[in-house]
């Protein structure tokens, strides 16, 4: 299971490397062309008049990661309104949030090596609870991909779009914003069209890349994990013949005494 995670380790730690600079630069853009779209009162820049979140939990379908799914829960836990909705993508969390009381409106399980056509399901639905006032803000919560031993739980704002999250994306990708480097923006066809574009290339992206963060924190976790329990498992065999082998000396020796024992009484 060690050698098996470490090959989808690299895999997937390599998607997620690679996927960064680009939702940096769909960020950068928005960043930089956030007044126009302000004043075009794009519907993923506005707030509603719902009061509750809906929180995407992005976990694992199977065990054995450490306590890389804990660590989420508790993260969402601590930081999240107990009265928030729930949507998870894997399903290993699903009992956790039943036993504290948590509502879950929607789960969907996703392959390793999914295609962007199975998220379309998942982003619908999100923009739909969203434009319909069903809640005021979409959350999703994640495990970011520091390195192969570190994986950090995170929470980011989805919808609506804000500064903050932009930055973040921004800086993820390797970029840094400053906006005196810019040229005003001359957009064909029609500003209205390229915004309207860019918004959903940029928003299906994230949900693409931040679910390649998680599937790279799983493995390198699960690796991680296995080789923990490889190593835990090499010392156990080892005190376990030591402790045989002193059992066996010490009958062997046992019998030897009998057998002296024996020869003397005879004499």
């Amino acid at each position: 299971m060690q050698m098996v995670a470490s090959a989808r380790m690299h895999q997937a730690q390599d998607l997620a490397i690679k996927g960064r600079p680009y939702v940096g630069i769909l960020a950068e853009s928005l960043y930089c062309l956030r007044d126009l779209i302000a004043e075009r009162s794009a519907p993923f820049l506005q707030h509603n008049t719902s009061d509750t979140d809906l929180v995407v939990v992005v976990n694992t379908d199977r065990g054995l990661c450490g306590g890389l799914n804990m660590n989420l829960f508790k993260e969402v836990r601590s930081q999240i309104s107990h009265s928030a909705h729930y949507v998870t993508i894997g399903k290993k969390l699903n009992a956790t949030f039943a036993r504290v009381g948590a509502r879950i409106d929607a789960t969907w399980s996703l392959s390793d090596s999914f295609q962007m056509a199975e998220l379309r399901p998942i982003f619908n639905y999100l923009k739909e609870q969203f434009l319909h006032q069903e809640c005021g803000r979409v959350l999703i919560a994640y495990s970011s991909f520091v390195n192969t031993m570190v994986q950090k739980p995170v929470i980011r704002q989805f919808f609506p779009i804000n500064e903050e999250a932009l930055k973040t994306f921004v800086e993820e990708g390797g970029q840094s914003i400053d906006k005196d480097e810019y040229l005003p923006y001359k957009l064909e066809p029609s500003a209205n069209t390229i915004l309207t574009t860019l918004l959903e290339l940029y928003l299906s992206y994230v949900l693409s890349h931040i679910i390649l963060e998680s599937r790279a924190s799983e493995h390198s976790a699960r690796m991680v994990s296995m080789k923990n329990a490889t190593e835990n498992a090499h010392h156990l065999i080892d005190e376990l013949t030591l402790e045989y082998n002193k059992v066996r000396q010490t009958q062997i020796t046992n019998e030897l005494l009998e057998i002296t024992t024996a020869m003397k009484a005879m004499e």
